[in-house]
């Protein structure tokens, strides 16, 4: 086919950005870093989990029971939440790192643990008083995942490189192999920590201030502007034409705002846990992309095809239902198809859009209230809007919405189920024959 004759789409879809897209994509998935970073956040989704079950007894027991937030019911439920959720970063330094190192083929057990000695060094300052040393737990929270990501790595390098070059305590062969792997770790692991703390004491003198903070400071330039409601939008958007093209659009915009996802969370759960309002920050409106099934509200198109004229449209939604009550959208998505289908490509677009403005208005005028439970699992779409936020307001909300996606898919839908009604007859036809 020559490129006049091909439509508007596969001209789109054969571009070289979208191969350039396509390939980055490609790239970022088995990339050993992304893998590392992917594997950090597996290694601490139980403790994620955990923790949004105490969170949510706690919240469920002062909102319903009138539990006080400073009395002892409320704190004794609350503190598995602090030693989970509550030093968040300080596991994700060594998840990190361990993950990376399998990566790089190095010990993760020495890396991890030489990123969580690193981790206190740049992030927890010792405190002296009355002749004893604290460390502030405040500074292990999720404030610091982006620095906890940042040591880890730099750690696993550090120890790489160390191992290359062979910079390692050499011992007879006749010294025990668990010994062994204890001395050859010394060289590395004392880089490390040399290297962080030499920079961490270097900054602390000449700028007053902590390399954490220096590292969140010069990180929140770039993330001001893409975790802002016009950034949120653009950010759906490249999500959208990623799954539109066939490549997995939500993995790929997520690994970007993942940090401020879990910190915006965290955030409005202390506060909460404070007994103070909750915030709102422009990440949340991330949840309209998939608020009625997976990405594009998929789950309205899916139902309406149940009933479809069409065998092929009703079989896939069948094979499709379940998976995407649970947000799940890679069958529709692959197979009604979505994916390069010119018909249903407006609607797969415009859901986030209508979709992120209505619930960037109902935020600001206060009529639903903000997430404050992370759950890091895939959920029924109306238990999972509950179990996020602990507000019915926004589980009405969400129900208000689902006409609105219907609607929303449901003149394309029409479309596109007469022209595979009409091929459907067409090849009938020729079968016949």
């Amino acid at each position: 086919m020559t490129t006049e004759n091909k439509n508007f789409v596969e001209r789109i879809a054969e571009s070289s950005f979208m191969h350039k897209l396509e390939e980055v994509s490609m790239n970022l998935s088995s990339s050993k870093l992304f893998s590392a970073i992917s594997g950090g956040m597996g290694g601490t989704m139980g403790l994620l989990m955990t923790g949004a079950v105490f969170q949510i007894i706690c919240v469920i027991g002062s909102t319903f029971f009138g539990w006080d937030p400073a009395g002892q019911l409320y704190g004794f439920f609350y503190t598995p939440y602090r030693w989970t959720m509550g030093i968040l970063s300080f596991f994700m330094a060594y998840c990190i790192s361990a993950g990376y190192s399998k990566q790089l083929g190095i010990n993760q057990m020495m890396s991890g643990f030489t990123s969580m000695a690193c981790y206190f060094i740049v992030c927890c300052p010792l405190t002296e008083m009355d002749g004893n040393f604290y460390i502030n737990i405040a500074n292990m929270g999720t404030t610091n995942l982006f620095v906890a990501l940042i040591i880890g790595l730099v750690c696993a390098r550090i120890m790489k490189f160390a191992e290359d070059k062979n910079l390692r305590v050499k011992l007879p062969d006749s010294v025990p192999e668990g010994v062994g792997n204890s001395f050859k770790a010394i060289v590395p692991m004392g880089m490390c920590i040399v290297f962080w703390y030499v920079l961490s004491y270097v900054i602390m003198n000449f700028t007053g201030t902590t390399l954490s903070n220096v590292i969140i400071g010069i990180l929140s330039v770039p993330l001001k502007w893409l975790i802002s409601t016009p950034g949120m939008f653009v950010i759906m958007f490249v999500a959208q034409l990623c799954w539109f093209f066939g490549i997995h659009g939500s993995s790929v915009v997520f690994a970007v705002i993942l940090m401020p996802y879990i910190q915006a969370y965290s955030t409005n759960a202390a506060l909460a846990a404070a007994g103070q309002p909750l915030v709102y920050n422009p990440v949340f409106l991330y949840t309209a992309m998939a608020c009625w099934g997976g990405a594009g509200n998929t789950l309205p198109l899916v139902i309406m095809g149940l009933k479809s004229k069409s065998t092929t449209i009703r079989t896939i939604c069948k094979a499709s239902l379940i998976p995407n009550i649970f947000g799940i959208n890679e069958p529709v998505i692959f197979g009604m198809p979505i994916m390069y289908n010119a018909t249903l490509m407006i609607p797969f677009f415009l859901q986030p859009v209508v979709v992120g403005i209505l619930f960037a208005v109902v935020y600001k005028l206060g009529l639903i209230g903000y997430p404050q439970v992370l759950i890091m699992t895939t959920l029924p779409v109306v238990l999972s809007t509950f179990m996020s936020t602990l507000d019915f307001k926004n589980v009405i909300f969400i129900l208000l919405l689902f006409p609105v996606c219907y609607l929303l898919w449901l003149p394309f839908y029409k479309v596109y189920e007469k022209q595979m009604v009409e091929l459907e007859a067409k090849n009938a036809e020729e079968a016949a024959l």
